[in-house]
């Protein structure tokens, strides 16, 4: 089974807050960064990673 990865977005003030969790298949962590940046407060940073939730290591960064 693949590990759990949180997805988070950057906010105004550079701190990073959870978006959500998706397995840790390639595609659905390319599919919640997509979806974080959508958000109203991905749309203003234009940044979103994801994070093994176990260990913290980030694993992809996705820029707008």
């Amino acid at each position: 089974m693949a590990n759990k990865v949180k997805i988070q977005v950057q906010d105004q003030f550079g701190k990073w807050q959870n978006y959500t969790t998706v397995s840790g298949y390639p595609s659905s962590i390319k599919q919640g960064m997509e979806a974080a940046l959508k958000t109203a407060m991905g749309r203003n940073s234009g940044k979103a990673r994801a994070i093994d939730a176990e260990t913290g290591v980030m694993i992809d960064m996705l820029f707008k």
